[in-house]
């Protein structure tokens, strides 16, 4: 199993195996705060009530307001980037799929979809059929359907997605509920739109500009997740342009050479 190896402040960390009954149960440390769209979420559903009419609504507000939107896009990006150093292609980043701990550290889980690799090969049995969470897919694995192989590049549009989660509170294209109208969006190039204000009147241009590098439809055209790394070490600011690469490549059934 993939998740038993991985050591990072940013992954959530795998202690062993429960058995109950008839049941195998998959045990980790339990996160405090949930999963990151089901705390942003109730924060930002109801801009027009005040604070107080908040804190009455979900009493998680008083930690929202020490939420930092940087600081977690910022840690998920860490996780991604050591996922990916290991040569390991997470397959379904989601706002879903990451946990928040008791002092708001993201922590990425579930690696169901995960896709090990090799230095010079690829291999991976899992197949894009198991994959329902086409609103983060990136329109080269919409495009190829059944034969799809996902990358590090289709990882980084889906973190992309993920960090329009965090800013919008929304699952992307939210109004739409057509997993064929989405594809044929985003095959032809659309996506989601930045909010003019988020959380209290706080723009984020920046966190958007990051999106926006992280889905565009050349997957060679996506940072990678180290770049990313690099130019938050630096204290650039986001709408600079990061470096580019070709991902690395996980394929179905049979080995193939890095690009």
């Amino acid at each position: 199993m993939i998740w038993d190896s991985l050591r990072h402040t940013n992954v959530l960390l795998f202690l062993g195996v429960a058995e109950v009954s008839d049941a195998t149960y998959l045990v980790s440390p339990w996160m405090e705060h949930g999963d990151l769209h089901g705390f942003v979420a109730p924060h930002i559903e109801f801009p027009q009530l005040n604070r107080e009419q908040r804190d009455e609504l979900d009493p998680r507000t008083i930690f929202y307001r020490t939420f930092n939107e940087y600081d977690v896009i910022a840690g998920i990006v860490d996780g991604i980037a050591y996922l990916h150093a290991n040569n390991i292609i997470h397959g379904d980043l989601k706002a879903a799929n990451i946990l928040l701990d008791d002092v708001l550290h993201p922590k990425i889980c579930d690696f169901g979809l995960t896709k090990v690799m090799h230095t010079e090969y690829a291999l991976t049995s899992a197949s894009l059929k198991r994959a329902v969470s086409y609103r983060w897919m990136s329109p080269e694995l919409l495009m190829e359907g059944e034969r799809a192989v996902k990358t590090t590049a289709s990882d980084i549009y889906a973190f992309g997605m993920t960090i329009a989660e965090i800013l919008s509170a929304q699952l992307p294209f939210w109004h739409v509920q057509s997993a064929l109208f989405i594809a044929l969006a985003v095959i032809a190039g659309q996506r989601p739109q930045p909010e003019p204000l988020t959380r209290e009147g706080q723009p984020f241009q920046d966190l958007w500009c990051l999106a926006d590098s992280c889905w565009k439809s050349e997957p060679p055209s996506r940072p990678t997740a180290g770049d990313m790394v690099a130019t938050l070490a630096r204290g650039d600011r986001f709408e600079n342009r990061v470096g580019q690469a070709a991902p690395v490549v996980a394929t179905s059934g049979t080995f193939r050479h890095r690009i």
